[in-house]
């Protein structure tokens, strides 16, 4: 292809295949599940990732439909691939820097163009927010892979064990976000009931509530 700008085809690649994966790979593992194949496989959170990509990431780009729905399609093939085993936790590593080149911008045009905020990429926000708490899946011992003033961040948000302050918290970290996420109109309330329901119900009925 020749065209003027290699720029929205970053963007679309970014968006529809690393997207996914950085909001897919904690929802997944707090589900039971380890590899991406696994997450697209499973009944659940396989709608899951198919609402991340074809509703909510797919319609803040601004390349023809078609186009987008053929090269999201490619993508969720390659997540399906039988050769390939991608732990979800290596995608984990670094998620919230992950989160703010990958879904954010998404985020962002999602609710200026529509009004609402994509709620499984919010839940996505609160899977990492989770998983960061550490603790244990199973047997085993979760432990989050970031820069030390994000693990310390988290750790003292969820020594308060509220989840609208780890909410409120995380949001205006401006030095993972370059600004205050609390100003965008909702996002605080609906981080906290996420986070709420995955404290209470677990992952699985997380997901269930936002599709």
């Amino acid at each position: 292809m020749f065209v003027p700008s290699e720029a929205p085809y970053h963007e679309r690649k970014v968006t529809l295949l690393n997207g996914p994966h950085t909001v897919l790979s904690p929802v997944g593992y707090l589900s039971g599940l380890d590899t991406v194949r696994e997450c697209c496989e499973d009944s659940l959170i396989g709608r899951f990732v198919d609402k991340v990509m074809y509703e909510e990431l797919l319609s803040t780009l601004n390349l023809p439909k078609v186009e987008l729905t053929k090269f999201a399609g490619d993508v969720k093939s390659r997540f399906l691939n039988p050769f390939v085993k991608h732990f979800v936790t290596s995608i984990m590593l670094n998620s919230f820097p992950k989160f703010k080149t990958r879904d954010l911008p998404g985020l962002k045009i999602y609710h200026d163009r529509k009004g609402t905020l994509p709620k499984c990429i919010v839940l996505g926000l609160a899977a990492i927010c989770t998983y960061y708490k550490g603790g244990k899946r199973g047997n085993d011992e979760i432990t989050p892979n970031d820069a030390p003033e994000i693990i310390d961040l988290l750790k003292n948000l969820w020594a308060t064990n509220n989840c609208a302050e780890v909410a409120k918290g995380v949001l205006s970290a401006v030095s993972i976000w370059d600004e205050n996420l609390n100003l965008i109109p909702g996002l605080t309330a609906m981080l906290t009931e996420d986070l709420e329901i995955i404290q209470n119900e677990g992952m699985r009925k997380a997901v269930e509530m936002v599709l």
